[in-house]
């Protein structure tokens, strides 16, 4: 009878699922009924993102060449700065950089196709080539007024922090001895807003990484309990933790890793790549650059495969059955994300 109480004890014990920090923050956000309401939201902006950049008849890989400013590195290297300065959190200038790349876009096809528009078929090119050099040489000139608007409008959109100032927008600018007075400051925030019809919502990448973790957790949580799901539980702050590590690296080099996703797709796509003009290779660039469903998934199974290697194919099936990111496409992601951050010794 004793050793029939022991073995129920430590059955017990054994079913017990571990409660990561990271679960306990977010159980009121995502851990309830509406958890799949909000992972539909997020499947549905992402599929919006992709198809908006798509159908830019623009490539901005052409306009980060003569303004230097524009790069986005150096976006994400500047809001990050400023927003460790002000004590935001990183969403926020993860946030900022959505917003400034889609307003950078959109604000150029817009100022390109109301110039054309005014001068109609009359000497088109060269009309267009001179709006091209004043467009740049406006954006040179403002990127850091305009990029300050947006960190602006993403500490707002951040629940439970303290906004972005007119003054602390001012004192940004002083700072990098752009100094701008105050309407300055707030029409260029309206410039923003109206540009992109205050549509400002795009949900960053880490959001994604959140939500997916979350939806982790609950199909664990829900099958019988094995030492390799407890292994897994066990390390979901640190699966977590490492998984932001890798989207920053997206957003601090996004140019160089995105290019080798692109080139380490599957080889049937790389044959149609090649097959087709330059403008396409820049569009498959853009739907891997916007796919934040790929990245989200690629940057999971990548701290799995570091923390855990042999659970590292079960969460690439999960995620493919939750997210559909297809588990040859989040291979790719995987690896050039740990041999960029973990080169080889």
């Amino acid at each position: 009878m004793e050793k029939t109480l022991i073995s129920l004890k430590q059955s017990n014990v054994e079913e017990k699922h571990p409660v990561s920090n990271f679960e306990a923050h977010w159980d009121s956000c995502f851990l309830d009924a509406s958890f799949e309401e909000w992972l539909k939201y997020l499947q549905w902006y992402n599929d919006k993102a992709r198809s908006w950049h798509e159908t830019l008849p623009i490539d901005l890989g052409s306009l980060w060449q003569p303004v230097d400013l524009l790069t986005p590195p150096f976006v994400f290297d500047v809001a990050f700065k400023w927003c460790q300065q002000l004590k935001q959190p990183m969403g926020v200038s993860y946030r900022t950089v959505e917003i400034y790349e889609r307003f950078a876009r959109s604000y150029c096809c817009q100022s390109l196709h109301l110039k054309t528009t005014v001068v109609g078929s009359i000497n088109l090119k060269t009309s267009c080539k001179m709006r091209w050099q004043e467009f740049c040489m406006e954006m040179r000139h403002q990127s850091l007024l305009h990029l300050v608007s947006c960190l602006q409008i993403a500490s707002k959109l951040e629940n439970g922090y303290k906004l972005v100032t007119v003054t602390d927008a001012a004192m940004l600018l002083r700072q990098s001895q752009r100094p701008c007075d105050r309407s300055t400051i707030v029409n260029s925030e309206i410039l923003v807003l109206v540009t992109l019809k205050y549509d400002v919502s795009y949900p960053p990448i880490s959001d994604y990484v959140d939500t997916f973790i979350c939806q982790l957790i609950l199909v664990l949580k829900r099958k019988p309990v094995t030492a390799k799901s407890a292994q897994l539980l066990a390390a979901v702050d640190e699966i977590h933790e490492i998984s932001l590590e890798f989207i920053r690296a997206i957003y601090f080099d996004q140019q160089l890793i995105v290019r080798k996703i692109v080139a380490g797709l599957p080889t049937e796509t790389q044959k149609e790549r090649a097959m087709c003009s330059h403008r396409r290779n820049s569009r498959d660039f853009n739907q891997v650059q916007f796919d934040k469903v790929l990245l989200a998934a690629g940057a999971i199974s990548a701290a799995t495969f570091l923390i855990q290697e042999n659970a590292a194919a079960n969460v690439m099936k999960e995620l493919y059955t939750r997210t559909g990111a297809h588990p040859a496409d989040v291979a790719v992601v995987s690896s050039v994300l740990v041999t960029h951050l973990v080169p080889e010794t």
